[in-house]
């Protein structure tokens, strides 16, 4: 699932317009509208983590990163 999917599907979830959204973000509704259109892929950091409170997140599940459980190592990278 993209970014633009999480934010909507946790969005409905918890029974917020994108007004109310936006508003719980501090970031305007037409980009809360342009997010959920997938017209922005890459948004600031700040606004990743405004959406990210705004919707009872972690940015990493925001963004959908793969949380690494604890006490168990990454792998190294190539060429490191």
């Amino acid at each position: 699932m993209d970014l633009s999917k999480r934010v909507r599907t946790r969005r409905r979830a918890l029974e917020l317009s994108q007004e109310a959204l936006a508003r719980r973000a501090d970031v305007s509704m037409s980009l809360i509208n342009q997010l959920e259109r997938g017209l922005v892929s890459d948004p600031h950091y700040s606004t990743l983590a405004g959406l990210a409170d705004a919707l009872g997140m972690s940015i990493s599940e925001l963004i959908g990163e793969e949380q690494v459980e604890e006490g168990k190592a990454l792998a190294p990278l190539s060429g490191a």
